[in-house]
């Protein structure tokens, strides 16, 4: 069970080799790498045409070597890798085009994950969101099974695992869950889409956040997944925003979510997604390696106390 982190924008802030160095310092042992920021929402909104916006358009040869020194300075630091955050969103209102466009690129990337060694990867599914006025909820549900389904030639080929969110949205101050927030639709659709592939090539990750957001307790959603759980984002806030800070800063109730995991035999990695928390907008730059090393404390504790009468 590693220790695992999101890099967030620690590189943009710190440059690759300080933001792994402190990573792996602070006690980390992998990396939730974010590769979504290779596109952005407002990279697609704004794009003429759906090319050259993103190397995982590109060949895998290509994408080695766009990625060459990164991956070289997260080797060097003795990093693996957890699990990655796939570029989200997969789709735009009432551009289809844009749906078919994320598929490709998310089968490059599942192909680049498979060849670098990093077996789960975190695709984001589709909320029908307030705004939203074209779509019905039945054209959701049916673009996220096309999403899903269209993964699978791909993932029987390698060993990586797709790990849907439980996700949360906000539109206009008004807040609601989104696709998989639901425990029994969440394990019912990941029992499916494993049943189609003749193998398990899809799982859950359990975003703590979000239940948060949404005020389900641990206790209403992880009995229900089970094992289905192979992948977190651990981090906190005050109930009402997405803060991404670290545990024990918010509200959430940490001794329910360690003693659910121990319940039900959760052995994957833990990784927390608390980029906000070591954030320069929020800290001072030099206390970074402070909050790093202060996540990594908990995560340590939460291992502890999850592999207690394993």
């Amino acid at each position: 069970m590693k220790l695992s982190v999101q890099n967030g924008n620690l590189n943009a802030q710190f440059g690759h080799e300080q933001a792994y160095r402190m990573i792996r310092e602070a006690g980390f042992d992998a990396i939730d790498w974010n590769l979504d920021h290779a596109l952005t929402k407002a990279m697609l909104a704004s794009a003429t045409e759906l090319r050259n916006l993103c190397i995982f358009e590109k060949e895998l040869p290509e994408i080695h070597a766009y990625y060459a020194e990164e991956l070289e300075i997260i080797r060097k630091n003795g990093l693996t890798f957890a699990q990655c955050h796939a570029p989200f969103p997969p789709y735009l209102p009432g551009r289809p085009d844009v749906l078919e466009y994320s598929i490709g690129i998310y089968r490059r990337l599942i192909e680049f994950c498979q060849e670098i060694g990093c077996f789960k990867v975190v695709i984001h599914g589709i909320t029908k969101t307030l705004d939203n006025k074209v779509d019905s909820q039945e054209d959701i549900d049916r673009m996220n099974r096309h999403m899903y389904e269209s993964l699978i030639d791909t993932l029987k080929k390698t060993d990586v695992t797709v790990c849907l969110e439980n996700l949360f949205c906000s539109y206009n101050d008004v807040r609601y869950m989104g696709v998989c927030s639901d425990p029994h639709e969440a394990a019912e659709e990941i029992d499916r889409l494993n049943a189609l592939a003749g193998k398990t090539c899809f799982g859950l990750c359990l975003d703590t956040g979000h239940l948060q957001l949404g005020h389900m307790r641990f206790h209403r959603f992880i009995p229900i997944l089970g094992k289905r759980i192979v992948a977190l984002h651990i981090h906190d806030n005050d109930a009402i925003h997405d803060r991404h800070m670290a545990p024990y800063t918010g509200t959430i109730l940490w001794d329910e979510f360690y003693e659910e995991l121990r319940k039900i035999g959760y052995d994957q990695d833990l990784s927390f997604e608390t980029f906000r928390q070591v954030d320069r907008s929020v800290i001072a730059p030099e206390l970074a390696p402070v909050f790093l090393k202060l996540i990594a404390d908990v995560g340590a504790f939460f291992r502890k106390k999850i592999q207690e009468d394993a």
